[in-house]
């Protein structure tokens, strides 16, 4: 099985790092810092660099970090290699977790976000794709209900507002 990056469980004060993963969030009530943590916050401005950071630019520029620090690099293939990471970040979003795992596996950190950053890119894209597939199968569904005629005496009263007696 290889690595996965895995969610914290919870909230904020009562977080949970699911069994058997590594936590490389930053200090949260019960959680204590891990050293792999993301100094770069998401929104609001950043405490080291004073930017307002979305997703994609917190984890380059965490890459970034990383990659001016060759011995942190070796610590996350001896500490991280293979193990599952658990972050507050959502699944469906780029996360510095994500790098960790493939720089673990031996990636560069600028690869690693680049991957990272093109493969969340893609699987935004395909769901948007079936949500606008779906929507317009409902819209399609939507339309001929509204201009079948109704063929009951209840589905006529219902269409006009009232129940039939």
């Amino acid at each position: 099985m290889s690595a996965e990056r895995v969610r914290v469980h919870g909230d904020l004060y009562h977080g949970e790092v699911p069994d058997g993963a590594i936590y490389v969030g930053r200090a949260a009530p019960g959680l204590k810092a891990s050293p792999y943590h993301n100094r770069h916050r998401v929104g609001g401005a950043c405490r080291v660099c004073g930017r307002t950071h979305d997703r994609a630019e917190s984890v380059t520029t965490y890459a970034q970090d990383l990659t001016a620090d060759p011995e942190l690099i070796e610590r996350v293939r001896q500490d991280l290699r293979g193990a599952d990471l658990a972050c507050w970040c959502p699944l469906d979003g780029p996360c510095h977790g994500d790098v960790l795992i493939r720089v673990a596996d031996g990636a560069d950190p600028l690869d690693a976000v680049a991957t990272v950053l093109r493969e969340k890119e893609d699987a935004a894209a395909m769901l948007h794709e079936k949500g606008d597939a779906a929507a317009a199968g409902h819209e399609k569904e939507t339309a001929t209900a509204r201009t079948r005629e109704p063929d009951t005496t209840t589905e006529r009263s219902a269409a006009r507002g009232r129940k039939k007696r």
